[in-house]
């Protein structure tokens, strides 16, 4: 059979026009995520994940050396590749790889609908011991409260695996290990166990042990469960409104009518983003200090790239420029002149202020009640500046452990082949006095993983005001898991005499909330 010339025009048309579909849908559809990756595939997220680093991120930029020895690991992972990788064990690897850059906002997360496999406790460091508790909030055994070995390991070795996952400044968080310390699947690869769908926890009252099994729990089977608001302690969700607000003075009002000794413990650790209602209502009923109200909290560079724009990168700050001119010398004083201190790789310094919004005029109702404000190493981004500003505050205090030290800007990547979603900060902050924030973080006045239950001449003053306070009413802190929650103290006639391994353990300060 033969074609006229015009049945191959249209042949030749309808290819065409198939080819520009395909394309079409080639570029524009969403890219399917693949648990299994290919060599290729493999290779080419390591790659790009190389390059994004050195475009945007700040820490390789203030530390060449580290860079270069993620490019020599990067690449023997690639050597050492062989057929087929799995989603998970990427993900481990680029987490590791992460983990050079000493960023505390670096993180390589699996997509959200990924199913992983955890270790169903919470675990809590109480200054000497691990302590194993349900998802509930109850202790796994409470005749043998603490957790000495995992699969017949000592906890201390999988401690020093978690840390091959965590920046430098994260390295002994507590807090931060003990996230990592129910990712079993991940440490078992770690230090080179086989898998298995159960755990064996060996458990200790200080003298004898037992073991337990625990089957391991999907992530998205985990419950999640979070001690509820009580009279001296509230959880702050991660976006505050005027209902949380009104929750707020509610228990202030509650707190300066009682003939009781006050205090006040509110959690603000699940905040992430600008909470302008609440740092009003922090200005307003704690601040005494006009002078305070508007001041410079931080100073800021972001990494330099094609098309950088501070407006889009840094929306919270300003230039130094439109500070008075006694403020701007103060801080060129410091170091922080764009003139004499020119840099390719970042831009001009920025600021942070603290000029929060207004509240309905009120009187203020919390001279004689202090504030405790639970901070970690989870607290990060707009908890850290709440923290960063509160510390200037009077009647305000920083309990629980030292923050991250990941409040500026962020970069985010998607990795094309294993949809990892990749984040590590894209510039570096610095106090106002020119030290270096980014990664140090913020040190509380009183740190929760200690025994803090005997007073003692070493702890602050603001910590036995709050002990009393609890002890007034006839309660006892306890830190469940990772929250501070108050409880009937039924031993109250006895003090703080303990005579047993439990008696210790029901005066350990649990989290607050």
């Amino acid at each position: 059979m033969t074609l006229s010339y015009k049945g191959i025009f249209n042949a030749f048309l309808l290819l065409i026009c198939v080819s520009a579909m395909l394309l079409s849908y080639l570029s524009f559809a969403p890219t399917k995520v693949r648990n299994q990756l290919s060599f290729h595939q493999y290779q080419q997220d390591i790659k790009l994940l190389l390059q994004v680093i050195n475009q945007h991120s700040s820490f390789a930029a203030i530390a060449p050396k580290q860079q270069i020895k993620m490019s020599q690991i990067a690449a023997r992972l690639i050597e050492q590749s062989q057929g087929f990788n799995s989603q998970e064990q990427l993900q481990g690897q680029l987490q590791k790889l992460l983990s050079q850059l000493n960023d505390p906002a670096a993180k390589a997360l699996l997509p959200n609908k990924t199913v992983v496999d955890k270790l169903p406790v919470n675990l809590h460091f109480d200054g000497q011991y691990w302590l194993a508790f349900t998802p509930e909030g109850e202790l796994i055994d409470a005749e043998f409260p603490y957790l000495s070995h995992i699969d017949g390991l000592p906890i201390k070795r999988w401690q020093q695996a978690s840390e091959a996952y965590l920046a430098g400044s994260l390295k002994q968080s507590t807090a931060a290990q003990a996230q990592w310390l129910t990712q079993i699947v991940q440490l078992r690869i770690e230090i080179g166990l086989k898998h298995s769908s159960h755990a064996l926890l060996t458990l200790s009252d200080g003298e004898t042990h037992i073991q337990r099994s625990l089957a391991l729990v999907a992530t998205s089977k985990m419950p999640i469960s979070a001690p509820p608001n009580q009279e001296l302690i509230l959880r702050l969700p991660a976006k505050v409104d005027a209902n949380n607000i009104a929750t707020l003075n509610q228990h202030l009002y509650r707190q300066q009518e009682s003939v009781s000794p006050s205090a006040l413990i509110v959690d603000i650790r699940a905040i992430k983003q600008p909470q302008p209602l609440l740092m009003a209502w922090l200005n307003k009923h704690f601040n005494q200090s006009t002078s305070l109200h508007s001041t410079t909290l931080a100073v800021m560079q972001y990494k330099r790239f094609a098309h950088a724009r501070a407006d889009r990168i840094a929306s919270q700050y300003i230039p130094m420029t439109d500070l008075d001119f006694f403020e701007q010398t103060t801080l060129k004083n410091q170091g922080f002149d764009n003139q004499l201190n020119p840099s390719k790789a970042f831009s001009h310094f920025l600021v942070r202020r603290n000029s929060p919004s207004t509240l309905p005029i009120l009187p203020s109702i919390s001279e004689q009640v202090p504030l405790f404000l639970h901070v970690d190493s989870s607290c990060e981004q707009e908890c850290e500046w709440i923290a960063l500003a509160s510390a200037h505050l009077p009647h305000v205090t920083l309990i629980g452990e030292t923050t991250s030290g990941n409040l500026g800007p962020l970069h985010n990547l998607t990795l094309p082949n294993s949809g990892i979603q990749i984040q590590f900060s894209a510039g570096l902050t610095y106090t106002p006095d020119g030290q270096l924030f980014s990664g140090v973080g913020l040190t509380p006045e009183v740190f929760l993983n200690q025994k803090l239950g005997k007073i003692t001449a070493e702890q602050p003053k603001s910590w036995h005001d709050i002990q009393q306070v609890f002890k007034s009413r006839g309660l006892h802190l306890q830190l469940i898991g990772n929250h501070l929650v108050s409880k009937p103290d039924t031993n109250l006639s006895a003090e703080l005499n303990f005579n047993s391994p439990y008696d210790e353990l029901s005066s350990i300060l649990k989290p607050f909330g």
